[in-house]
């Protein structure tokens, strides 16, 4: 049977309620509306931030079992919870809302509709999707700032959360829903009843609204009517469409006093949608404005020595391998297949080098699992962990491995922030933009071996985990982000012409970019080789990073 695994800090039988987080009251207030069952967690090792924002939850009318932290099966193990886990044994998804969005895929399919068009409600992981993001981590925080303040005199000014000030601002920007256009010709009006991403609810406003209920029960009514007057409109209509107003009252929390003169921040006037052309500023694209060579050179006057290396690749015999091993197994297209082939052949030598019995290895952004299933079925005593967050790609990699009867591998459906395992070896074939980085930080954290190949520098962005440039040579040479954003940028300037200028000067970036990423390994006290794949035609994106802890 699939489980869903909620971490709690206590359970209070005698009154009837846990002691969570305030993420966990929402999971549990979403199980409840539902009347899904949960597996509840007791964790001791609840983050800081967790311990200063307690909250209670009654459980009289919630379908549960108890489990110790030690008694999490994995892979749901290898994972900060909340955790959906299937009943195969082997796959699990992890995270706030992507652990909520399996959970309603699993149950009665009437509650299907949470997941809006097309089923992609919060589809999208939070370091790419400005949504998501807000939904799961900036609302969240803004909302536990409120038990975090002190009130000193009762003339003060309250500063009321910037979050709630900037959902104010969404609700008043135009639905940017599919067929908007086609949807008012039909109606010959723009829909009169918004809620947070369509024009009917979602599993996003059931996730915000108890955030807005503890704004609401803290602010008050007159205060929310003065300075978040759409946001009230929105609370009461989701109330009354949803019927699950008494839902709400399961969270339970301290009632923080606060001054009665408030003031709302200032917030850009727009949606909280990336693509929201209102956010699109071009004097902000300094990159294609910048004096690239002038930039490059003073890249080169910093001391970061790092030659680009050969690497002598032993090709393998695909014939003797099932066909669910091999790369034409994966459902790859004709024209890519041959050069996906040799872009796995060298990162499977390289990972043979590295890799030793016993070893956990993951690979990230696995896509379909053409690399990790052929390192499992090589080697079939060391255990292999897949990592991406879509699930349609996993779906693919789970029906290879199930006609291939692996036992030495798992799935986790997952954002990297949220996956915590120990592992000896990482490996990333062409994760995007920022995921390269945040794998080469996760295997720095474990002191693990990685055989990495970046892609899309381009892709690469400031955000809540990462901090750029990575490494302390660049940084105390105040190398800027900016410059740095330049080269990542040119660094996808890159095409199978050797003798196209703009090709050079791209892999002239791409090999910056990586030196940056090398140095910060080496800062921490790696080995760290930096070669070309072979042949370098398989793909424009064709520096690896092999990396050895000392």
């Amino acid at each position: 049977m699939s489980s869903l695994f909620v971490n709690i800090i206590d359970l209070d039988k005698t009154n009837g309620h846990v002691i969570c987080s305030l993420q966990t009251s929402i999971v549990l207030f979403v199980c409840q509306y539902v009347k899904a069952p949960v597996i509840l967690v007791i964790s001791k090792n609840i983050e800081d931030k967790d311990k200063n924002n307690k909250f209670k939850f009654s459980i009289n009318n919630l379908c549960y079992s108890i489990i110790l932290e030690n008694d999490l099966p994995r892979p749901a193990s290898d994972c900060l919870l909340p955790v959906f886990q299937s009943n195969n044994g082997y796959y699990c998804t992890a995270g706030f809302c992507s652990s909520i969005r399996m959970l309603i895929k699993s149950i009665q399919k009437n509650w299907i509709w949470l997941l809006g068009f097309r089923q992609s409600c919060l589809s999208a992981c939070a370091e790419v999707s400005s949504w998501t993001k807000y939904c799961e981590v900036l609302l969240q925080t803004s909302t536990n700032s409120f038990f975090n303040y002190e009130m000193s005199d009762e003339n003060d000014t309250y500063s009321i959360p910037i979050q709630l000030a900037r959902f104010e601002c969404h609700l008043s920007q135009p639905l940017q829903i599919h067929n908007i256009n086609k949807r008012l010709n039909e109606k010959s009006l723009h829909p009169t009843q918004r809620f947070a991403d369509e024009d009917n609810p979602t599993l996003s406003d059931v996730l915000i609204l108890p955030n807005i209920y503890i704004a609401y029960e803290l602010l008050g009514e007159n205060t929310m009517n003065t300075f978040l007057p759409l946001t009230l409109k929105w609370y009461k209509s989701v109330l009354e469409r949803l019927n699950i107003s008494s839902y709400l009252e399961s969270i339970i929390f301290d009632r923080v006093k606060l001054p009665k003169n408030c003031i709302l921040p200032e917030v850009p006037f727009h949606s909280l949608y990336k693509c929201d052309v209102r956010r699109y500023n071009p004097r902000a694209k300094i990159y294609v404005k910048q004096n690239v060579q002038d930039i490059i050179q003073t890249f080169d006057t910093i001391n970061i020595n790092m030659n680009l290396s050969s690497n002598n690749l032993c090709p393998i015999d695909w014939d003797k391998l099932p066909y669910e091993v091999r790369p034409s197994g994966g459902d790859i297209p004709d024209k890519r297949l041959i050069r996906k082939t040799q872009q796995l052949e060298n990162l499977i030598h390289s990972t043979l080098n590295v890799v030793k019995n016993g070893d956990i290895v993951v690979d990230f952004c696995c896509g379909s699992g053409h690399l990790g299933i052929v390192i499992a079925y090589l080697v079939p005593n060391i255990t292999v962990i897949l990592i991406d967050n879509k699930e349609e790609s996993l779906r693919r990699a789970r029906e290879r491995i199930e006609k291939l009867d692996l036992k030495n591998i798992m799935i986790v459906h997952s954002n990297l922030d949220y996956f915590k395992a120990n592992f000896q070896v990482g490996l990333c074939l062409h994760g995007c933009g920022v995921a390269t980085d945040l794998v080469l930080e996760k295997c720095l954290q474990q002191n693990a071996a990685f055989v990495v190949c970046p892609c899309c520098y381009g892709g690469v962005q400031d955000n809540h985990i990462l901090e750029y440039p990575r490494s302390q040579a660049l940084r105390k040479a105040n190398f800027s982000f900016e410059d740095y954003l330049v080269l990542c940028h040119c660094a996808d300037q890159t095409h199978f012409d050797p003798n196209c200028t703009k090709t050079q000067q791209g892999y002239t970036c791409m090999a910056a970019v990586d030196k940056d990423r090398a140095t910060r390994a080496i800062e921490v006290g790696y080995n760290v080789t930096l070669s070309k794949l072979e042949p370098p035609t398989c793909t424009p994106k064709n520096n690896m990073l092999i990396g050895i802890p000392s």
